[in-house]
């Protein structure tokens, strides 16, 4: 019989709580019971699923609500290791609740059942995030040796089904605590981390820290990254170093600079080591661009990368007039000994 605490006296006025179901698998049944939180090993990760630690939330409701889903639990040793509520049983602990109503889940199940029942009950409560998912689909797949096994208990589950999909997620939770949590927070996407997994960890640490840092779009933090991949084997030297420049460093430093100043002056500086050619020929251009005095109606446009030779030139107009006058201005810079300069650099 359950002791007659408040979380019990809440519990029974509440309807029974949904059973979860797996199609194909038989989930092993449970049975409720109030157990000692001392006696429960928080420690033990085995079924950890969920990434979140912070049990605020929990605190200010269990005092008044009590725990509305009881966590699952199995008895191992003399006790009992956590399957899934491992924010609830943390919370309880930090209110120094000494009982806690649990489901024991049957003893005749095993590991595999077990860890169903831990990704159902999180993905139950809230959308798993990408870690979570990396987590369930590595631990499936270490009781589950076929590819199609994996796929057909992911699919059961609500997990990603492409093969392709799962074997680039399922190892991201392995990936070191820096990168989860840039993943977790969104620093870095999915694509992002594939591409620094081929890195050596100690260089991938120091991109995620300067990605963290910068706040950068996609396109951008790849651009950082084939910059120094670039200058580095031109240099023979290693990534890390050339991220360590003292240049690079005291911008990354620098109390004079916001955010968005910092990742423009770091990326220009990286532009200007890879192709230093080009980033002066593009200042002499911009230079002799001005004395045109092109106006907003006229523009010239250089070959990408100065690599070719030939220039367009843009003209935006409103009306005939527009365009004769246009037409004279366009006379005036002809003559100008600065598009000799630029068309004929």
């Amino acid at each position: 019989m359950i002791p007659e605490t408040k979380s019990a006296r809440h519990l029974s006025s509440l309807p029974e709580p949904k059973q979860i179901t797996m199609p194909k698998l038989k989930s092993p049944s449970s049975q409720l019971k109030s157990v000692p939180l001392s006696h429960i090993n928080t420690g033990d990760d085995t079924y950890r699923i969920t990434t979140r630690t912070n049990v605020d939330d929990l605190l200010a409701s269990i005092p008044g609500e009590g725990v509305l889903s009881p966590p699952f639990v199995i008895e191992k040793g003399a006790g009992f290791a956590i399957v899934s509520g491992f924010r609830r049983i943390a919370a309880c602990t930090k209110l120094g609740t000494e009982d806690i109503i649990v489901r024991i889940l049957e003893p005749t199940g095993n590991s595999l059942d077990y860890l169903r029942v831990a990704i159902a009950d999180n993905a139950y409560q809230r959308p798993l995030d990408l870690i979570e998912t990396s987590r369930s689909l590595h631990k499936l797949a270490g009781h589950l040796n076929k590819m199609q096994d994996l796929v057909e208990t992911a699919a059961s589950l609500g997990l990603p089904t492409n093969p392709a999909a799962i074997e680039k997620i399922q190892d991201l939770c392995l990936l070191p605590d820096s990168f989860q949590g840039a993943i977790m927070n969104g620093t870095i996407s999915l694509s992002m981390a594939m591409d620094l997994k081929k890195l050596r960890p100690d260089c991938a640490a120091a991109f995620v820290k300067l990605f963290d840092e910068f706040k950068l779009s996609l396109n951008k933090q790849r651009e950082i990254m084939s910059l120094v991949k670039e200058i580095a084997r031109r240099d023979d030297i290693s990534e890390q170093t050339v991220l360590k420049e003292r240049q690079l460093q005291d911008i990354v430093r620098s109390p004079d600079l916001d955010r968005n100043q910092k990742a423009r002056k770091f990326r220009a500086h990286l532009r200007q080591r890879r192709f230093p050619q080009i980033v002066k020929t593009e200042a002499e251009f911009a230079y002799q661009r001005q004395k045109l005095g092109l106006g907003n109606d006229i523009n010239i446009i250089p070959p990408k990368d100065f690599e070719g030779l030939t220039y367009t030139i843009t003209m935006s107009v409103s009306s005939i007039d527009h365009l004769q006058r246009l037409y004279t201005k366009l006379g005036r810079i002809i003559k100008h000994p600065s598009l000799k300069r630029i068309i004929d650099r």
